[in-house]
């Protein structure tokens, strides 16, 4: 009995170890990358229309010479923003901080759901461990944009769901699922699994009562977005129409890639557990999961995170394998070597690396350059929407990367905007591209359009080139080519 207690505690320690290893790694980069004051990722466009929505303007209205939000987002990410941000000195801080709540609330949700499965705190605390070993958790849950808030909603909603099954008490998961619709629709993985658990158990009744539910609350908060909040505007086809359309089949097959490196091996590990001790929500959860995630990652410019629904499934149940080995005193040596190759293949993607001082430098001396040559709050256009708008300027059309996006696939015109630009309304144009010299036609047709690459070479010239700092960089060797309306000169 005694050596046994020893052997337990060793499995123990060394489970922590891996997992602690890579957790703190990680962890030791938010203190960079939440007090960096550019732009990380595409938060910079969020912000700006955030902002917009602080100065009343329609954000979910139909295009316009004036200008555009495509506004994809759900409208209490947007409402809450708008909130939190200073329109004066408008800075990242409160959404990156905002986010670091919500993934460590899905980080503790991660460590109870194991704590339910296994009644064991080795499980308890080592599944969070585990979750924020992943690179992608803090390469994304440090940012702005809404993805770690809509996941804990989600994730908290189907946990409600889950500890209530045998009763009618389970319903109270459906409102939580409703607000996480309006935050951000992505991660519903956990509403289409209580469904499926309760038709597969014949609970048709409670299915009926659950679907009911949840279908009356979103279209009653619908409603209200579309005939009260935002009267007169296009939300719906903000919401159903411009986020839908981004959806891009060609990219399944590495989809499937980035599914098989990061998450089979502890997804074959848990089908195993799963197949000796039977649970059907949870069985449920992790299929929605893993199809869901697969399907989602094939969107134009989706990331990693899309993935966030199947890692926090398995963060919770692989410790619950390890646990339940350890109790039945079998020394789990595949386990603990696929935690650690799991733990390794969670480095390879979603991988950003935190901001550094020469950063700073970049980021100030680009701001410095926008102050000094371009009058404040005159009209700009970029990719960098969110810096432009720190640098006190007006970006009255901010996700171009969408608009042309959404222009080629025929979903709206991209004339009201090249039409600014043949007008000369913009002061500046900031773009990551030099459209003279730039070869690459996919990366020339990423974030303009034919018919704005062209308004852009007609009226507008090459003024300055700026170093870009590493966290907006999508590929090396990147710089802001920085151009102004011909007659400037």
């Amino acid at each position: 009995m005694h050596r046994w207690s020893r052997t337990s505690l060793l499995i123990g320690f060394v489970a922590f170890l891996l997992a602690g290893i890579f957790a703190g790694r990680n962890l030791a980069t938010w203190p960079a990358r939440l007090s960096y004051p550019g732009q990380q990722g595409s938060e910079g466009v969020p912000l700006v229309e955030m902002l917009h929505l602080r100065e009343g303007v329609a954000i979910y209205a139909r295009p316009s010479q004036n200008g555009f939000d495509v506004a994809v987002y759900g409208p209490l990410f947007y409402l809450l923003g708008s909130r939190l941000v200073n329109p004066d000195k408008p800075s990242y801080f409160p959404l990156r901080l905002l986010s670091v709540a919500g993934m460590l609330g899905c980080a503790a949700g991660c460590g109870l759901l194991a704590f339910w499965l296994s009644r064991s705190y080795l499980a308890a605390f080592l599944g969070p461990m585990i979750f924020l070993s992943y690179q992608m958790v803090t390469s994304f849950g440090t940012l702005g944009p809404s993805d770690s808030v809509a996941l804990l909603l989600f994730f908290f909603g189907f946990l409600v769901a889950y500890r209530f099954r045998s009763s009618r008490t389970l319903l109270l998961g459906a409102p939580l699922m409703t607000l996480g619709v309006f935050y951000k629709a992505q991660y519903i993985a956990g509403p289409v699994a209580v469904v499926l658990f309760l038709f597969l158990t014949k609970q048709y009744r409670r299915a009926a009562e659950f679907t009911g539910l949840l279908g009356v609350c979103v279209l009653g908060l619908f409603a209200l977005f579309q005939e009260v909040v935002f009267h007169d505007q296009a939300f719906w086809r903000h919401l159903l129409v411009y986020g839908a359309s981004t959806l891009s089949l060609p990219r399944l097959e590495q989809s499937l890639l980035v599914f098989a490196i990061m998450l089979l091996l502890p997804l074959l590990f848990v089908v195993e557990y799963l197949r000796k001790f039977p649970d059907k929500m949870i069985s449920c959860y992790l299929i929605c999961a893993a199809f869901l995630g697969i399907f989602t990652y094939c969107r134009e410019g989706s990331g990693v995170q899309y993935f966030f629904e199947s890692v926090l499934a398995l963060s919770a149940l692989l410790p619950v394998a390890l646990a339940r080995k350890v109790a039945q005193r079998v020394i789990p040596l595949d386990l603990i070597v696929a935690l650690g190759l799991t733990l390794i293949a969670a480095q390879a993607f979603g991988v950003t690396p935190p901001p550094r001082p020469s950063d700073m430098v970049k980021y100030q001396a680009m701001q410095s350059f926008l102050r000094r040559t371009v009058p404040a709050h005159a009209t700009a256009l970029g990719l960098t929407a969110g810096d432009l708008a720190q640098a006190g300027l007006e970006t009255p059309f901010p996700d171009l990367y969408l608009i042309s996006l959404l222009a080629r696939r025929g979903k709206l015109s991209d004339g009201d905007l090249v039409s600014q630009i043949y007008a000369q309304r913009f002061s500046v144009i900031v773009l990551d591209v030099n459209l003279e010299k730039e070869r690459d036609p996919a990366w020339l047709n990423y974030c303009l359009t034919q018919s704005l690459r062209a308004a852009i070479g007609r009226d507008y010239e090459l003024e300055a080139t700026l170093d870009m700092p590493s966290p907006e960089k999508q590929r090396p060797p990147e710089r802001f080519w920085v151009y102004v309306p011909r007659r400037a000169k």
